[in-house]
């Protein structure tokens, strides 16, 4: 019987700084300003757990979107704005898929995060986010194995042009 791996959960919240137990405690004086205020009202029932699940369980809710053949890219907007249409393309023709390689590019105005994923669907992800400073994260059955951090668009699509098929090859799987 194949050994069943246990995370704890504290090792799974490594993206958010706690700081020690005792600041977390101290009561925060009330906002002042009108953004402070907004991001409080935002954040103030903020329930980590639940942000946790919907991190890891994002890219398996996604899958149902990469239905369309391979090599082809698949669109989806948040209906918060456009991402420039020709970032866009240019983004698409430096990420040429590899011939089992299905895309979702997912438009949230002022950025795009792409999806690519081989065969089986949904067995690996890559996700990029394109910001400012785009962000890469890899996952296999489910599980991030690997993060990178580019400094702009320029870099992410030079580095990611000649690593992509890499990443979606079965031989990588464990």
């Amino acid at each position: 019987m194949a050994e069943e791996k246990t995370t704890p959960i504290e090792e799974l919240k490594w993206w958010i700084d706690r700081g020690p137990v005792k600041e977390r405690e101290k009561k925060a004086e009330p906002p002042q300003g009108i953004i402070e205020k907004w991001a409080y009202e935002i954040l103030k029932d903020y329930n980590q757990e639940r942000a946790l699940q919907s991190i890891v369980d994002i890219n398996q809710r996604v899958i149902g979107e990469f239905s369309g053949p391979q090599r082809e890219w698949v669109y989806l907007s948040l209906g918060v704005g456009r991402y420039p249409v020709n970032k866009l393309a240019r983004i698409k023709e430096a990420l040429r898929l590899p011939h089992n390689a299905r895309a979702l590019a997912i438009d949230a105005g002022y950025s795009v995060r792409v999806l690519i994923t081989g065969e089986p669907v949904g067995e690996k992800f890559i996700d990029i986010n394109f910001t400012e400073a785009p962000s890469l994260d890899y996952w296999v059955k489910g599980e991030l194995v690997k993060e990178r951090l580019f400094s702009n668009i320029e870099e992410a699509l030079r580095k990611l042009r000649s690593s992509l098929h890499g990443y979606l090859s079965v031989s990588d799987l464990n």
